[in-house]
């Protein structure tokens, strides 16, 4: 079992600056497990395991 966290892509925020911050989460060790859209809003799943 791992610990997870919900990314949401902010109101303002830039598709590009976005995709920095899941990146650097990645370089962290999170991987992303799921990706939602709805209404221009962006979720992702990120999990790290233990």
């Amino acid at each position: 079992m791992g610990n997870y966290k919900l990314i949401q892509k902010g109101v303002f925020e830039k598709l590009t600056a976005f995709e920095e911050r899941i990146n650097s989460m990645s370089n962290e060790g999170w991987q992303a497990i799921s990706m939602s859209s709805e209404g221009g809003s962006v979720l992702v799943l990120m999990e790290r395991k233990k």
